[in-house]
This record gives C-alpha cells, sequence and structure tokens, in this order.
C-alpha cells in the first residue's frame, strides 16, 4: 500500500542554465520532482499522473529511478507529452519560456481522467500541484480526506488575482497543507514583508502554511503551535533550479505528515529542494542519497530562525 501519493504533471523541458548552457529534453512537470521529495523520506510514494507514450527510454529511466509506486501513471498513445521551454532569473524564478507542443494537445491531456489505484486509496496524505481548483483529482482528494488523509496543495498561479485564485483560496478551507510560492503569497498578502504574508496566510484555513522563496528560503507556520520560522535554503552549488519547489512540496507533505512540526517539516522540504537542484534532472534515490538528506536535515533545523 501507499502512504503517500503525488499528483502531478509530466512535462519535457528545455532549460536555461543559470550560467548560460541549455540541457534539452529533461523529465520535469513538477510531479517527478515531487515524488523524488517525497521519496527521499518514506519509502511508499505513489505517482498520479498522465503522459503520452512518446517518452524516451532515459525519461522512463528516470521515473522508474525514483524507486516510486508508478502504478497511477496512465499514458495515451495519440497524445503527446507536453514540451515545455523554461529561463530564470537570478532569484530562481521563471522569466521566460512556455509551451512548445499545442495548447490543443495539453488540454486534451489533461482532460483524460486519471485512474486512481487501489493501493492508493487510503494513503496518510496526498499532495495535489494543481492551478486548476476545479478539476476532478481536487475531488478526488476531498474524497481520501474524508477517509483520513492529509491534503497537501501546491497551487499554481496562471495568474495571482482574479476568477482563478477566488476558486483556489475557496479550496484553502478544506485543504490541511498549502505551499505556494512567494510571488503567488506575496500577492495574495498584499505584502512584501514575509511577517505580514504569513500572518494573512495563516487566516485562510489550513493547517500549516509554507512560502517557498526561493534561494531566499523559505517560511512555515502551523495552527497547532501558531509560530513561523524562517528556514534558510540549504547551501548548494544551484546547477539547475527546475522543480525545486515541487521537491520541498513533497518533503514538506511527509515531514508534516510524520511531524506536525512545521518547523522540521519545511527543513525537510528545503533538503528535498537542495539535493535537486544540485543536479540536472532527477537524482537517482539511493540509501547514500537518502543518509546524505538526514544529515543535511539537522543542520537545517539548526539553522531555522523563528520569524
Amino acid at each position: 500500500m501507499v502512504d503517500y501519493v503525488i499528483y502531478g504533471k509530466i512535462i519535457i523541458d528545455d532549460i536555461r542554465l543559470r550560467g548560460g548552457g541549455q540541457v534539452h529534453r529533461v523529465l520535469g512537470g513538477g510531479g517527478p520532482q515531487a515524488v523524488f521529495g517525497a521519496r527521499l523520506w518514506s519509502d511508499a510514494v505513489g505517482f498520479l499522473t498522465r503522459s503520452g507514450t512518446d517518452l524516451e527510454a532515459n525519461h522512463v529511466a528516470a521515473l522508474r529511478e525514483l524507486d516510486a509506486d508508478l502504478s497511477g501513471w496512465t499514458q495515451f498513445p495519440d497524445i503527446p507529452t507536453p514540451h515545455n521551454r523554461m529561463q530564470y532569473d537570478a532569484d530562481e524564478y521563471l522569466i521566460g519560456g512556455g509551451l512548445i507542443t499545442s495548447r490543443e494537445d495539453w488540454d486534451r491531456l489533461l482532460a483524460e481522467p486519471v485512474t486512481v489505484p487501489l493501493a492508493y486509496a487510503r494513503p496518510k496524505a496526498i499532495h495535489l500541484i494543481t492551478e486548476f481548483p476545479d478539476e476532478p483529482m481536487v475531488a478526488g482528494a476531498l474524497e481520501m480526506r474524508e477517509q483520513g488523509a492529509l491534503f497537501s496543495l501546491e497551487p499554481l498561479a496562471r495568474d495571482a488575482v482574479g476568477r482563478d485564485w477566488t476558486g483556489m483560496l475557496h479550496l484553502l478551507h478544506q485543504v490541511d497543507i498549502v505551499a505556494p510560492d512567494w510571488p503567488t503569497a506575496s500577492t495574495i498578502a498584499s505584502s512584501d514583508d514575509p511577517k505580514q504574508v504569513m500572518r494573512h496566510w495563516s487566516t485562510l484555513g489550513s493547517q500549516a502554511v509554507a512560502v517557498r522563496h526561493g534561494a531566499r528560503g523559505s517560511y512555515v507556520w502551523s495552527r497547532e503551535r501558531d509560530e513561523a520560522w524562517h528556514i534558510p535554503a540549504v547551501p548548494v552549488n544551484v546547477v539547475d533550479p527546475t522543480g525545486a519547489g515541487n521537491a520541498y512540496g513533497g518533503g514538506l507533505c511527509v515531514g508534516w505528515t510524520e511531524t506536525r512540526d512545521a518547523r522540521r517539516a519545511g527543513c525537510q522540504g528545503a533538503v528535498s529542494a537542495s539535493i535537486l537542484v544540485g543536479h540536472v534532472g532527477l537524482p537517482q534515490i539511493s540509501t547514500n542519497l537518502r543518509r546524505e538528506a538526514r544529515s543535511l536535515l539537522e543542520d537545517a533545523v539548526s539553522a531555522a530562525r523563528r520569524l
């Protein structure tokens, strides 16, 4: 049985790296990176996702090297896997790019239902990465929550205001953990002050909040203890920031579910992100890598400071 279900997309990325180089056709989309982030801390992670049947052999190998349950991965022979172009600024936020494949194919893929395997039916937590507050998998996550699972959400904002965020903000009253990025969180809070941003997000309904701020680290808060922390980014030579926030969300989900300690859970997310960004693409899950994560965790906890 699976303890942690990750729902997210598979997208093939072309990336302009910080040093000026470029890499092409890297496995991305957020879903695999979140699985990686969770898998560092749990042996029982399952992946709910869709793709075409056109993934290359190295993409499939990278998915299998996550050593996660892939029975929730559905492939469609008549729909291509989305292909994206990405470029970052000095703060590791996207400043350019977009879909290379057609919007029509993207919409067709997202319209396909996701079949939830029996082994995924009663997890400890489900973590969703989505920009659509009304998509069918949100209803599925809420059903799992009714049966005892924690609902963890990484909300992706196509637009930080307007109709999309009205629906997303309403959803937060039914979510246990929410992990927005800094541009979204600060825009919604109408503030650039981390204390004010966290104070605002603490009123939106979830049990725990983690705001991801790229190279500046993250800020976490829990309703139970009503205390906020700044988690510095774990020192690392950043090779490729793609998927850092997704890996953070996966690690945070496992950490919060197991400990209900926002500081420690945020540090687990920060460690997951740091290990990911030290590589191009997904690192292979191994005993040594998980041992490294545990070692980095204690230093991260020590470096955290009250906000």
